[in-house]
This record gives structure tokens, C-alpha cells and sequence, in this order.
């Protein structure tokens, strides 16, 4: 008898756990932030790094290629748009894995300081690009880009104000119950507005200034878009998204 019972625990010791057997790079949803780590962690959790590498290639591609030519009021423009996805990212992956009530408040605050800095950003790039189409006297919205990026512009305020509303000002959606119960929809807005911006950015490489002077490389941009999404997406928990877990 005890000869059996010591083999079912031996048994029991060999069955790997969950950490142990899960996929280097993380499963689909899986990512969880441990009770006591950090919260630069959850930037390279699972999936994480390849988003980094993704904002890594990107950042490295603009800047190059803006870098490249002399610095002109224009320059501002791709420089702080490449500030605002970096810090727009972020916020979304710092996000992801919190789990306890603690990681989740602190997350959001840390969440929503990343979110001013790339709604700061996006505007200065607004307002280099309107400034510089003044000086030369271009013609203004006449591109997919500059259609797509003002959407964009507009989404993320949009976007920003309802979140930065229901978590610092949530009496103004009637009660704290209600506005905790449309942050689903917040989430999933966002994941949206994502595709948008890497929208824009693809566009980007399509206008006239990129196919020329800057020789900004379509499939660049794409290569990073490509890790970004892979990064991220993948970590998407179902439930925060008001789906039930399987």
C-alpha cells in the first residue's frame, strides 16, 4: 500500500506544470504578471519581445531615413508620430498581463501617463506637418495618409479622453459599476485603433516625400508592423474582452 502511494506521489512530482511546459514565447492569452514582479516585465512577456523588436525596426527605419536629409520643421513630423506609437504600444502591453486589483489600478495609471505623452506627441506632429503645408503653400488632406492619419488623430483623442474618463472621472457615466462596464469596449476600440494607425503607416511610404527624398521603404515599415502585431495581439485575454473563457 505504501509502496503505491509513494509511486502515484513520485508520479505526481513528474507531471510538469504549467510554467513548465508552456511555449517560450507565451500561448494565446495566457500571460499572467506574478504578484510581485515588476512592471517592465510585462513589455517583453511572452509575446512582448516580439513587439519590441517590432517598435525597435521601426523606430530604426523613420529615424534613418529622416536623419538621413537636413532637419526642416517636416522632420517633426515622422519623429514625434514614431514617439506617439512607441508610447501608445506600450501602454497597451504594460497593460495586458495585470491580474491582481493592485496591478491593475497602478497599470492603468502607468497606462494612462503613456497615453498623454503619445496624445502630446501626436499633436506636435499634427502641428508640424499643418505648419510646414502652410509654409510651402501645399495643399492639405490631398493624400490616403493624410486622410488616414487626421481619422487616426481623432480616434486616439476620442479614444483617451473616454478611457482617461472612466478611470480618473468615472462619476461622470453615472456610477463606477457603469463606467467599469463598458472598459471592454474601450479595450476592444483600441486593438482597433491600432490597426488604423499601422494602417497610416503603410500609407505613409506611398506618398510623395517618402517615394522620394526619404526612400522609406514599404516592406520596412510592413516587417515592423508585422512583429509589432504578432507581439500583441497574441496576448489579447478574451475575457477582458467581455468573452467567457473556454
Amino acid at each position: 500500500m505504501s509502496e503505491t502511494h509513494a509511486t502515484q506521489e513520485n508520479s505526481q512530482d513528474a507531471i510538469p506544470t504549467l510554467e513548465e511546459t508552456a511555449p517560450l514565447i507565451g500561448s494565446p492569452g495566457a500571460i499572467r504578471q506574478h504578484e510581485d514582479a515588476p512592471f517592465w516585465r510585462n513589455l517583453f512577456m511572452g509575446t512582448g519581445s516580439l513587439a519590441q523588436l517590432g517598435l525597435l525596426v521601426l523606430t530604426a527605419v523613420i529615424w534613418t531615413s529622416v536623419l538621413s536629409l537636413k532637419i526642416t520643421l517636416f522632420s517633426l513630423h515622422p519623429i514625434l508620430n514614431s514617439v506617439a506609437v512607441v508610447s501608445l504600444v506600450e501602454a497597451v502591453l504594460l497593460l495586458q498581463p495585470t491580474n491582481t486589483p493592485y496591478q491593475k489600478r497602478t497599470g492603468a495609471i502607468i497606462h494612462s501617463i503613456l497615453i498623454v505623452i503619445s496624445i502630446v506627441a501626436f499633436v506636435g506632429a499634427l502641428t508640424a506637418i499643418v505648419l510646414n503645408k502652410i509654409r510651402i503653400k501645399h495643399t492639405h488632406f490631398d493624400s490616403p495618409h493624410s486622410i488616414l492619419g487626421l481619422a487616426t488623430y481623432i480616434a486616439v483623442v476620442i479614444q483617451a479622453t473616454v478611457g482617461l474618463a472612466q478611470f480618473y472621472t468615472p462619476g461622470v457615466f453615472g456610477s463606477i459599476e457603469r463606467a467599469k462596464s463598458i472598459y471592454k469596449y474601450h479595450r476592444i476600440a483600441g486593438y482597433i485603433i491600432h490597426l488604423l494607425l499601422f494602417a497610416t503607416l503603410l500609407a505613409a511610404t506611398k506618398t510623395d516625400f517618402a517615394l522620394g527624398p526619404l526612400r522609406l521603404k514599404t516592406w520596412k515599415i510592413a516587417l515592423g508592423i508585422f512583429f509589432i502585431v504578432v507581439g500583441v495581439f497574441p496576448r489579447v485575454r478574451k475575457e477582458k474582452l467581455g468573452f467567457k473563457r473556454q
